[in-house]
């Protein structure tokens, strides 16, 4: 006979049966996360597919393979730098920053008779310069003629004014410098010019002319100095754009028989680091032909040179459209 207490005694895996949810209540309560944990890992597997270029992956299509960091924005540090800079982002989880990247102006002064090759020059690379002309001298000796001028300008070289005939505007009084340059950009207009910048002689200025060249409706004018260089590290390695004074647009000084072409190079690539407006001043385009002159084979190099950094965001324009100077009619009584 079986004691009482032990009959009262419920089996353990009746117990286990009474106290387990029922089939349909289990299943009601983990499909939820099941399908939610489903959802949740299909989401992240494809979140590299729907952000390219901000997950890591993405750096290598944009290392060659024709992503959209290779193919569609050119960074300003070339090939290579293009290629660190994406796996750099992929890393990170953002894109490589920019350089500034520079504008360089390649200026010529003085009208000289050797700038129609010069024109050709540029354009054999695919460059526009800025010529500065004085129209008092056309015509004379080792000057241009109207013809070769008229070539440069058809070509879609800038024609800017220099003064009628070259003086030092501070020796002047207020009148004869409103002479030497509202008479200059007037006949340089009625020759069929729309001189918009004005490049001060010697690059010699005062506040008077400052005010003449406004007066006589120059929207920009250029000076010689002020940038940096071996004689003045402190100085900035471009003009800011727009210019700190657009009637005294800085350069570095003028280039000449001795300027070694490793000058130009750091000076475009101090200009690329802080953007900005690199304008270059050039006078006669010869072989040992005075002290304000550049060789032939020095301009050609450096050309050559210059053309390869686009790459890295360097653009060539003439001075009026980097600084995006404009034609001002003539004011009346000037």
């Amino acid at each position: 006979m079986i004691p009482s207490a032990a009959r009262r005694v419920v089996p353990a895996d009746r117990t286990a049966r009474r106290t387990r949810p029922p089939v349909t209540a289990a299943v009601l309560t983990t499909l939820p996360v099941v399908l939610l944990t489903t959802l949740l890992t299909a989401f992240l597997t494809a979140l590299p597919v729907m952000l390219p270029g901000t997950l890591p992956g993405a750096a290598a299509r944009a290392d060659g393979q024709g992503g959209p960091g290779a193919a569609g924005h050119r960074t300003a540090g070339g090939a290579g730098a293009e290629a660190d800079g994406a796996r750099a982002a992929g890393a990170a989880g953002t894109r490589a920053p920019k350089r500034a990247g520079a504008i360089v102006s390649l200026t010529f002064d003085d009208g000289d008779a050797t700038h129609p090759a010069v024109a050709r020059t540029l354009e054999r690379h695919g460059m526009r310069g800025t010529f500065y002309v004085n129209s008092g001298t056309v015509g004379r000796e080792h000057k241009l003629t109207r013809r070769g001028l008229a070539a440069i300008a058809q070509a879609g070289h800038e024609i800017g004014g220099h003064t009628l005939t070259h003086l030092r505007l501070p020796e002047l009084s207020a009148t004869e410098q409103r002479a030497q340059i509202c008479d200059d950009r007037r006949r340089l207009v009625a020759w069929g010019y729309r001189p918009a910048t004005l490049a001060y002689p010697f690059g010699s200025v005062d506040a008077r002319a400052e005010a003449a060249a406004r007066r006589c409706g120059y929207d920009a004018a250029r000076d010689v100095g002020g940038l940096r260089e071996f004689s003045c590290p402190a100085c900035p390695a471009a003009d800011t754009l727009p210019p700190r004074d657009r009637h005294a647009i800085r350069t570095a000084s003028s280039v000449g028989p001795d300027t070694p072409l490793r000058r130009l190079k750091q000076q475009v690539f101090d200009a690329e680091k802080s953007g900005g407006v690199l304008p270059l001043v050039f006078h006669r385009v010869c072989e040992g032909c005075g002290d304000y002159s550049a060789s032939p084979k020095l301009l050609e190099d450096f050309l050559g040179w210059l053309a390869t950094r686009e790459s890295h965001g360097t653009v060539v324009l003439p001075l009026g459209e980097a600084v995006g100077a404009r034609y001002r009619p003539l004011p009346r009584g000037e």
